[in-house]
């Protein structure tokens, strides 16, 4: 049972580590964006880091390099991720402002209603 924890606490140190390179391209990219909402900040930090992610990952399964250029390509990726994706950015921003908004409906459709006598 320790070896098991033991593997699932290397295992999730890694993949937390993985995204800082990631993560510090999309918030340094966050500063050259003036006027954005919180929840326009938190939607391009998440497809900042989620693209950087994958197409560092898919890369280095590709191409033979050193985990630090793979880092340096991870951090510039996070950097631009949201500027190659615009349509796609523009959905996440879309879809998280809307969010609240969409739940309360959907939980407001569960509450009993009143029947009208007649």
């Amino acid at each position: 049972m320790d070896k098991l924890l033991h593997e699932m606490v290397d295992w999730a140190l890694s993949f937390l580590l993985s995204l800082v390179p990631p993560a510090l391209g999309a918030i340094v990219s966050l500063f050259y964006e003036p006027g954005l909402t919180w929840s326009g900040r938190a939607a391009r930090l998440w497809v900042g880091v989620t693209i950087s992610y994958f197409v560092g990952r898919a890369l280095g399964a590709v191409a033979d390099l050193h985990p630090y250029v793979l880092q340096a390509i991870a951090f510039l990726l996070g950097l631009v991720a949201y500027r190659a994706a615009p349509a796609f950015a523009a959905g996440v921003v879309k879809a998280v402002g809307e969010a609240p908004a969409m739940l309360r409906d959907r939980l407001i459709g569960f509450l009993p209603t009143k029947k009208d006598p007649k």
